[in-house]
């Protein structure tokens, strides 16, 4: 296929047609600074829709960049009239993987513009592998969801401020709140795990108690903790994720907090006591380490020591 290059105004091209579009959440700084350096070094790609009329097909990209630097004319690369809608908008996306990986919203436009040309079979066998999804038709319908969204949300899911995984739960909390418990993980930047755990519990936590999220992120001991400049943000995140914790496991973290304080007073310096999993059991296991006999026999004497002891009893009989 032949491109003809030829002299194009930039306002005769129509920025407002997304037809091929699937860019989202980009930056365009450091592509002026090229162009405005080294110049257009690759044309972007157009199609004549009417006369002197066009729609972007690759490089929409290039195309803001060059109005930001003032150009009023530039060089395009022009399809020829006999290439179909559907071969173009496969054009921009090879283009496009072929230098990048997609973010998640990328990926979910290009979903569901795939829809339009191709039937699912064939998005399933030939598409998801490129897209980086296998063929699994589930996984599919959470990107596919991802544009249920808000478009401020979507923006975090672009440029990585919360993670893909929580979408599915996302979409079980209302509008208002899904915005502010993304403002929320926004503000902490919890890891991509503590994410997932701090959104699941909430989920939890919203449909037993039947309270809304905004009820539960506004508390005065979350408002404490955020607003404590002397705590780092990796130490706000694990408090508030164990606030939530309790919350979500109300008698479990009780006996954790109360064994803990029981363990404390036992003073047992080097030896770990390790409780039933749950506490749902009577299997206590004690677990140390030793580089000499003589360190080994001055921890069992401490255990021995301890044997009688009414907490100890108290730990392990209740």
């Amino acid at each position: 296929m032949e491109c003809i290059y030829q002299k194009v105004s930039r306002g005769e091209v129509d920025l407002s047609d997304e037809t091929f579009r699937i860019s989202y959440g980009f930056e365009l700084q450091e592509l002026v600074r090229s162009i405005g350096k080294v110049g257009l070094i690759q044309p972007p790609i157009l199609q004549e829709i009417s006369p002197r009329r066009y729609r972007v097909v690759c490089g929409f990209k290039r195309v803001l960049a060059l109005g930001e630097l003032g150009y009023q004319q530039f060089t395009a690369a022009l399809l020829p009239e006999d290439v179909r809608e559907r071969d173009a908008f496969l054009i921009n996306l090879y283009e496009n993987l072929s230098q990048r990986n997609l973010n998640p919203i990328e990926t979910a436009i290009t979903l569901d513009k795939l829809k339009k040309y191709f039937s699912l079979v064939e998005t399933q066998g030939d598409f998801l592998p490129l897209l980086g999804l296998g063929k699994s038709l589930p996984l599919m319908r959470v990107y596919e969801s991802i544009l249920e969204l808000e478009g401020e949300i979507q923006m975090g899911l672009a440029v990585g401020a919360i993670t893909r995984e929580i979408v599915p739960m996302l979409l079980t909390f209302s509008s208002h709140e899904r915005l502010i418990l993304f403002q929320f993980l926004k503000r902490l930047q919890l890891s991509r795990s503590k994410q997932v755990e701090v959104v699941e519990n909430l989920s939890i936590i919203k449909e037993r108690d039947a309270v809304a999220v905004d009820t539960i992120l506004t508390n005065e001991e979350v408002e404490e903790i955020l607003s404590d400049r002397k705590m780092g943000l990796v130490a706000q995140g694990d408090r508030i994720r164990e606030y939530i914790r309790k919350l979500r496991y109300p008698q479990l973290t009780k006996a954790e907090d109360d064994f803990l304080e029981k363990k404390n007073r036992l003073e047992l310096k080097g030896i770990d006591l390790i409780p039933p999993p749950y506490f749902e059991g009577e299997e206590f296991r004690i677990h140390f380490s030793f580089t000499t006999v003589r360190e080994y026999k001055k921890k069992i004497e401490l255990l021995r020591s301890i044997a009688d002891s009414e907490e100890f009893k108290e730990i392990v009989e209740g």
